[in-house]
C-alpha cells in the first residue's frame, strides 16, 4: 500500500496518532521523500526458496551455492583478490537488490533452467505468477 500526503498532513495524522496513544514508552517514525519498492510477501519468499531448493535437491548442491551460481550467471561476477587467493563473487548478490527488470530476466532463467533439466518442481502458475507480480 502507497500512502502520499502533504507535509501538513503527516503531521496532523502523526499528532493525531500521538494523541491516542501517548501511553507508548517509545515512538519511532519514518519519513522518507524517496519511493520505494515494494517489499516481498512471505508467500512470495517461500515461492522462491522453493525453486532454489528443488533445483539444489536435483542437482545436489547446497541451497546458496545455487542461488550464488544463478546470481552470477544472471549479473556476471566480479574477482576479489584476498591475500594470494583470488576468488569470483557475484556482482549482485543478494536478491532484494534487483531491479523489476533483473527481477524478471532471473525468475525467467530459473524458470527454463527447471524446464531444459526437467527438474520436477511443485510450483503451481498462481505462485509464479506472484513472483512476477512482486514487483509491479
Amino acid at each position: 500500500m502507497k500512502l502520499e500526503w502533504t507535509p501538513i498532513e503527516v503531521s496532523n495524522r502523526l499528532f493525531d496518532w500521538l494523541e491516542k496513544n501517548e501511553d507508548k514508552e517509545k515512538v519511532v517514525c519514518y519519513i522518507s521523500e524517496k519511493e520505494t519498492k515494494e517489499i516481498r510477501t512471505l508467500a512470495q519468499n517461500r515461492t522462491w526458496y522453493k525453486l532454489f531448493t528443488w533445483i539444489a535437491k536435483h542437482l545436489w548442491y547446497d541451497l546458496h551455492e545455487v542461488k550464488i551460481y544463478f546470481m552470477i550467471w544472471c549479473f556476471w561476477s566480479k574477482k576479489l583478490k584476498l591475500s594470494k587467493n583470488i576468488m569470483e563473487i557475484p556482482v549482485i548478490s543478494e536478491t532484494h537488490k534487483l531491479t523489476k527488470e533483473q527481477w524478471i530476466f532471473l525468475i525467467d532463467t530459473l524458470l527454463q533452467f527447471v524446464k531444459i533439466k526437467n527438474i520436477p518442481i511443485e510450483i503451481i502458475p498462481k505462485e509464479i505468477q506472484n513472483l512476477y507480480d512482486s514487483y509491479k
